[in-house]
């Protein structure tokens, strides 16, 4: 019938020969193994053949109600009529009085008697209208002895998730789909997930719960913000999302500065713009008198061919976030000349960091962490000084203390620094065979110096010149002894719109000492690499290139970035946190 190759019939028929199973039992005298269990009828759950292979086993169900000429006339004069709606096991039957339904009953036991498959007669049910209104319906009794029980006046029925008698009630349906909803971003939450993989899982299966019913139910723009809204606030009380980061943040793609959330309005109308195209592209008489008669009715509005669900653009939302005064100001840091755009985003795009720590991070990120800047001037509270509450001598703002405060320079600015170093040390260390063993990162201690007959590589050491220099001691100093060359690697972690001033001032930094130390050491080459993370993870230009140069892997820079990211974080909240 439906024109399979006769190979692959006797193929399943022969897999379907085979079909075993056996039941592990477990019992306070031990674990013990059925007998090997014959499958005999039925189709498995979960696979990619089983649903195809049910749906080729019902089709003829639907072909022998068609052939009856049985339905409810929805056009009298074009003769179009409904007999029936089909999704895998879920079947809708339509007559024009209740004979005919009763036949057309009789078919489908009949049918399902045929292919030994069992119709749910408890989730069965009959409704009756004439002239719009419910009747008083009785049960209907097959001949294989089966009883459908009609629906009573404040009955419901669920058709494909959806409750519904004479008509949907919407108001009642709306609130099973957002508690649903709820219910899974709450549980969600609670999973441990990193911060990707959360916002992942809220997309493709909490939302969807809700999106289920776009283009059924009807659904305002007040209704999708609102939920939202909720969202939002679930995500707050968790610490995952900062009450006053950026709200068009949350939504953006990861790849863009965002956090990859749906956005309900959006989704709404990319999925009802999707369902009236499938709709417009059908010819069949019955869809064209829903068309035509879909006035007003559903949120698809069909009877409108000009008709397309709007909302705002991607690019709307980039140069929205942009225009903001707070929140503005690091995509406008995130796209300038110095910065390399694609790297600063690793760790958005790869998503490893807590839910916590990534919104704290934002947050940051967004200048909306209560500093004392921004509660006196921000949130206008009154209180005594927005001088730093470590050094007091400059005003408490999120770049003065991530960045510029003389007190945490010594001990946490330095740790953060040196975080960094270190991972491109043994990686160094590791490639030219100077150690052999890796550590984890928070475990290694470099030592002053590490040498073979070829290399020599320094940490944190000073470099002797005749003449002396001011600036002689780089973080990481590495000679080659057989290509005569020397690498001088200095680490520096500015505030965003410092990284295009630390790169040259690095370079002419360590420039007296690189000419000396060619001279002393009658060297063919040597050079400065200056290697400049942001405290916010912005990845100076250079550093791909110097990474590159080095001969590392690429997976280095993104953990140099965690690095400085969990140094930022871990300062911010220690200063916060205290008095």
């Amino acid at each position: 019938m439906h024109g399979i190759a006769i190979q692959v019939i006797d193929l399943l028929k022969q897999l379907m020969n085979n079909w075993r199973t056996a039941l592990l039992m477990r019992t306070t005298g031990g674990t013990h193994v059925s007998e090997e269990i014959k499958i005999n009828r039925g189709l498995f759950q979960g696979d990619t053949l089983s649903p195809i292979w049910f749906c080729l086993a019902l089709n003829p169900l639907s072909k022998l109600l068609n052939n009856t000429q049985y339905g409810y006339v929805i056009d009298k004069k074009r003769d179009i009529r409904i007999s029936h709606r089909l999704y895998i096991d879920d079947l809708k039957i339509y007559a024009s009085n209740s004979e005919q339904q009763r036949r057309q009953l009789e078919i489908i036991a009949a049918f399902s008697d045929a292919i030994r498959m069992e119709m749910g007669v408890d989730k069965c049910a009959t409704l009756e209208v004439k002239r719009g209104k419910l009747q008083a319906g009785r049960s209907t009794t097959l001949m294989n002895h089966n009883s459908i029980s009609a629906l009573g006046e404040d009955e419901s029925y669920k058709y494909l998730g959806i409750n519904q008698a004479l008509e949907i009630n919407t108001s009642e349906m709306k609130e099973i789909f957002r508690q649903k909803l709820y219910k899974r971003v709450k549980l969600l939450l609670k999973s441990g997930l990193n911060s990707k993989s959360l916002f992942t899982a809220i997309n493709i299966w909490a939302i969807p719960s809700l999106t289920y019913s776009f283009g059924i139910l009807t659904w305002s723009e007040t209704d999708l913000r609102e939920i939202d809204r909720k969202i939002r606030s679930l995500l707050t009380s968790s610490g995952i999302h900062h009450p006053h980061s950026s709200t068009i943040r949350l939504y953006l793609p990861r790849k863009n500065g965002g956090r990859g959330l749906l956005n309900l309005e959006t989704t709404h109308a990319n999925n009802i713009n999707a369902l009236r195209a499938y709709f417009m592209q059908l010819n069949s008489p019955v869809a064209l008198a829903i068309r035509e008669a879909d006035e007003r009715i559903s949120a698809l509005k069909l009877s409108d061919p000009d008709y397309r669900a709007t909302t705002q653009s991607l690019s709307a939302m980039i140069e929205e976030w942009n225009s903001k005064a707070l929140h503005g100001r690091y995509p406008s840091n995130l796209k300038s000349k110095e910065v390399d755009e694609s790297e600063s985003l690793t760790y958005l795009r790869a998503g490893y960091l807590f839910p916590e720590t990534e919104g704290r991070l934002l947050a940051i990120q967004d200048q909306v962490m209560p500093t004392r800047m921004y509660i006196k001037h921000i949130t206008k509270q009154d209180i005594p000084s927005d001088l730093c509450r470590r050094c007091s001598q400059a005003r408490e703002s999120i770049q003065h203390i991530t960045s510029s405060c003389s007190i945490l320079a010594p001990k946490d600015y330095l740790d953060r620094h040196n975080a960094v170093g270190k991972i491109y040390h043994q990686q160094i260390a590791l490639k030219l065979g100077l150690i052999r063993k890796e550590v984890q990162q928070h475990l290694y201690q470099p030592k002053p110096i590490l040498q073979n007959q070829r290399f020599k590589l320094y940490w944190d050491t000073t470099i002797i010149t005749d003449r002396g220099s001011a600036h002689n001691r780089p973080d990481i100093t590495l000679f080659d002894a057989e290509r005569e060359t020397c690498l001088l690697l200095d680490f520096t972690i500015p505030a965003d719109e410092n990284l295009a001033r630390a790169y040259s001032e690095k370079i002419s930094k360590y420039g007296d000492l690189a000419y000396q130390i060619r001279e002393m050491y009658r060297l063919k080459s040597i050079s400065i690499l200056p290697m400049i993370i942001s405290v916010n993870g912005l990845v100076e230009n250079h550093l791909l290139e110097n990474t590159e140069r080095l001969q590392l892997g690429r997976d280095i820079k993104s953990s140099a970035q965690k690095q400085v990211i969990l140094g930022t974080v871990r300062i911010v909240r220690k200063v916060l946190q205290g008095p």
